[in-house]
Formats: C-alpha cells, structure tokens, sequence
C-alpha cells in the first residue's frame, strides 16, 4: 500500500473523499482512483461487496466518517434494487469503453505494421534511385495516392504515435513523417487533390539530395564549421538536379524538393527566397520538416516534445514560416500533440495519441495505471469526461522508470494515416 492512504471501511465513505479500487474491470468506474462527488457514488462503491477501500487523505475535501463504536447497531439501510438501472448504464458504458479500447489496440497495431512496410519500401526505393529512377517515382507516387485518398475519404484521419527503430532507417521515417503531416496540413488548407499529390511526392523525396553528402557531416553531433554547413546546403541543389532529370515529376514535387528549406523572410536556403516567391507547397513542407527536425534531433537527448516543438515554432518561427499555415498546422495537431506526457487535475498521468477537433484541450489519452497491465494500457478521450482537465505537460526524463517504461515515450515519433475514423476508434 502507498503509504500516503490508509484502509477504512466501506462504511466511512462519504462525499469530497478520494479514494482507490483495485483492479480496472472489477468495478463500473471508468477510473480506479477518483474523488467521491454524490451518494449514488458510495451506494455504487458499498454494492460491490468490498468491505475495506483506500483512503487518499492529501487529495481529499473531507475525512472518513467515525467508526461505528462496538456497542451501536449500524443503522439499517434500505435493501438496494435487484437491478439498479443506473449502476447497469456505468456497467454497459464501461463494457462499451473496454470494446473501444481493444478496436484501438487493434487498429494501432495495424498502423505499426503499416508504417514500417512502409519505411521497408521507402528504403528500397531510395536505394534504387540512381538505377531506376522512374520505377521509383512511379512506386512513390503509389504510395502517395494511397495516402491522399485515405485523407480524403475520412475527415479525421488517424495520427497515432509508434514505436520506431534508430539506426539507417531514421531517414525514410522523417520522410515519411514529412509526409504524412505535410498531407494533413494541406487538406485543413483546402489543397486540391492533384496539389497534394505532388506535395507528397515532393515530401517523400525532399532529401534525396543528402545521398551526395558525406555521412561524416550528416551524422556529425557536434556544431559544423562553416565549410561543413555550406556543404550541407549543398544537398538541396544535389536534390534539384537528381529529380529535373525525370520528366513525370509534377511541379509541386519539384517545387517541395528545391524549396523546402527557404523562409518567408529570406533567411532559408539555397536561393534566400522571400514571400510570394515560395509556393505555398513548399512553404507547407518548410513547417512540417521544422516540426519533424525539432522532434527527431540527430542527438535524441536534445529533442523537443511535440509541445514544446509547437510552442518554439509559434513564438520564434512565425516570421521565417508561413504564420497562417502555422496556426491551421498548430489546430491540426491539437495543443496537445500526439507524443505529449501530460498530467490531468485527478493527478493521472498519461501520453496523449491523438487530438479531438471538437476541443483542442481535450485529447485522447493513453493512461498509466500500475493496477491495468500495460498491454491492456486504457485509452481515455477526454472528451467523454469534461470534469477532467489537462494541468501541464511533463518531459520524459523526469518520469519515474516505472510511469517511463509504461507510457514508453518514443524518442522519435511517427504518424501514420489509416482510413479508420476517431469516431469509431
């Protein structure tokens, strides 16, 4: 037992009181810890048959009622219905939430499987650039159709985050990543098909370049010299020329891959293109490849959370990037980006998988429970429950190892597009 609760009767219960279950099916509550807010509550608690409960005195309003002294009959109670109608809706709705949980599960594992083929067929083609040039734009530009029409076949496509591997394949995953919230961010813009099309291709191709750089320089973790980033910078012409030796690519595709890193305010690269000089392709592709950047740093210790990767592009990038595409981008993501550890006003700690367009402030939640086994971790959308509110975000290094290796926050994050809807997710 924590040592912050104590044991009392069932019988003490009384409303302002925060108390814990044990074990999540075992009880109709959709949480095991939460504070008593009305009779129905206890008479809920005191028919489950438990005769002792956990008592959180710090998270309480009120004490325990006294204990019945030895020499005074408990005042009998009225016998409770054989079927009390209320306590049979909690029972169907937590029925309902644990069916809703293992669709989720499901369809995750689906998105897992997907995004690493995925990035297994990414490599592939990459590999093959400079041998098959067009038989790898012809597959890319599969893969990309794929995509455009799951998004526009459901409106709330899903993002979820994933667990990915280190190692050669982090750059078909920023790719991919790239493209994935790049094709978001232009179907909120109101892209037409055909302009997401050759975004996405731009995006899965947008570093094709970076072949002709050492890997000296691109794996290097400590500051480049001048000459190095010089070098770098270089990978954007590398890039340009690799793809205008292919006659199918749209202009979208080859507007994304020379431009992708030019800034509205001249202080991008290679050509220190400035405001209506940069298509609004690229100008997409410049933010989402910023966000990815920021989230995926080559020295994983130095990564921001998606929050904080938000809150840094706001407040220091709305000059270089676009600002409205920022703002719709920011919308797309939710304040709580899918990767966030965020804690709720019940002290419940949990990392957040997706965002709700109804309520930016109330997203889908991955909760920690050390009494509901991690494989059969809940899903909660805080939509269902509008008492309970995000309080702050936490960063993963100062989790507990046990909260840590629970929630399993990913030191680089994913997104994949799968044409199941929230709404039945």
């Amino acid at each position: 037992m924590n040592p912050s609760e104590e044991v009392i009767s069932i019988d003490r219960l009384q409303i302002g009181m925060y108390v814990r279950l044990a074990g999540w099916i075992n009880h109709p509550f959709l949480f095991n810890a939460f504070k008593i807010r009305d009779e129905k509550q206890i008479s809920v608690l005191r028919s489950l048959g438990i005769k002792e409960i956990h008592f959180v005195p710090s998270k309480s309003d009120m004490p325990p009622l006294a204990p019945l002294q030895p020499d005074v009959a408990p005042v009998a109670e009225p016998a409770p219905p054989l079927v009390d109608p209320a306590v049979q809706a909690m029972w169907r709705e937590k029925l309902a939430r644990r069916e809703k949980i293992v669709h989720r599960r499901t369809v995750i594992t689906q998105c897992e499987r997907h995004f690493k083929l995925g990035v297994t067929s990414l490599k592939s083609l990459l590999g093959s650039f400079f041998s098959r040039p067009h038989e790898v734009v012809a597959c890319a530009r599969d893969m990309v159709s794929d995509m455009v029409t799951s998004l526009l076949d459901e409106k709330d496509a899903l993002i979820h985050l994933v667990n990915v591997k280190e190692g050669d394949e982090s750059a078909q995953y920023h790719a991919l990543n790239v493209t994935v919230l790049s094709l978001l961010l232009a179907r909120d813009a109101g892209l037409s098909p055909d302009e997401m099309r050759g975004l996405g291709l731009g995006t899965l191709l947008h570093d094709i370049g970076k072949a002709e750089i050492p890997s000296r320089i691109l794996l290097k973790r400590a500051p480049w010299t001048p000459a190095e980033r010089g070098f770098y910078e270089q990978h954007v012409a590398y890039g340009l020329m690799m793809a205008e030796k292919l006659s199918d690519l749209p202009a979208g595709a080859l507007a994304v891959i020379g431009m992708h890193h030019e800034m509205l305010d001249g202080s991008g690269f290679p050509n220190k293109l400035k405001g209506a000089a940069i298509p609004t392709v690229a100008r997409i592709a410049a933010i989402t490849n910023t966000y990815d950047n920021l989230c995926n740093r080559s020295v994983p210790e130095d990564s921001l959370t998606p929050a904080e990767a938000l809150a840094h592009m706001f407040k220091h990038q709305r000059g270089p990037l676009d600002p409205a595409l920022l703002q719709l981008f920011i919308r797309c993501l939710g304040v709580y980006p899918p990767g966030s550890i965020v804690q709720l006003n019940n002290d419940t700690i949990g990392i957040v998988t997706g965002s709700s367009h109804n309520n930016l402030l109330q997203p889908t939640i991955l909760l920690y429970d050390p009494q509901v086994p991690k494989d059969e971790a809940v899903f909660f959308d805080l939509d269902d429950e509008p008492e309970l509110k995000v309080v702050r975000t936490l960063r993963p290094g100062i989790l507990p190892r046990e909260i840590y290796d629970y929630l399993n926050p990913r030191t680089r994050i994913t997104y994949d597009v799968n044409a199941e809807s929230r709404s039945t997710s």
